[in-house]
């Protein structure tokens, strides 16, 4: 009993680094899947979609750092966005990857695919890795901002 409050206590002055850390764990799985992707050089990359997938990987990246400050100060409502960010994620799955690992193109005369199968399972475990920090993150957010703000709430009432 004495130790949970304890706990609770230290948690007003403590940031909250396990989710933040998870969210950068996310963006270092995104940058692993976007070197992959982009190493491949094919016919099938240059068009807008990569054009497109090149300002989501930014954009993923930005707002995963974003999210990461934030909840390192308990603003649970980022947990959710981190979310968001994770699910975001598992989309990206089913668009380029699946695409590229679908396709094929002429050299010589085989037809060859894009994207390997090995390389389409590399991508596929960094999107899922980069979405399952993120959501757990996002979880843990959520949870410990909740716990926090009970405890605080507690403390008021007194």
């Amino acid at each position: 009993m004495v130790n949970e409050k304890i706990k609770l206590d230290r948690m007003r002055y403590v940031k909250d680094n396990l989710p933040s850390t998870f969210a950068i764990l996310a963006i270092v799985f995104d940058v692993l899947y976007f070197v992959l992707i982009y190493k491949i050089n094919n016919d099938f990359f240059y068009n807008s979609m990569i054009g497109v997938s090149i300002v989501v990987n930014l954009l993923f990246m930005l707002f995963g750092f974003w999210a990461s400050i934030e909840v390192k100060n308990y603003h649970g409502k980022f947990g959710y966005f981190m979310i968001a960010l994770g699910i975001i994620q598992i989309i990206r799955i089913f668009i380029y990857p699946m695409k590229a690992h679908a396709a094929t193109y002429l050299q010589g005369e085989l037809l060859v695919p894009v994207m390997s199968n090995g390389q389409f399972m590399q991508s596929i475990i960094y999107l899922v890795a980069s979405a399952a920090f993120m959501i757990v993150g996002g979880l843990m957010s959520i949870k410990n901002s909740r716990t926090l703000q009970n405890y605080l709430s507690s403390l008021e009432k007194k």
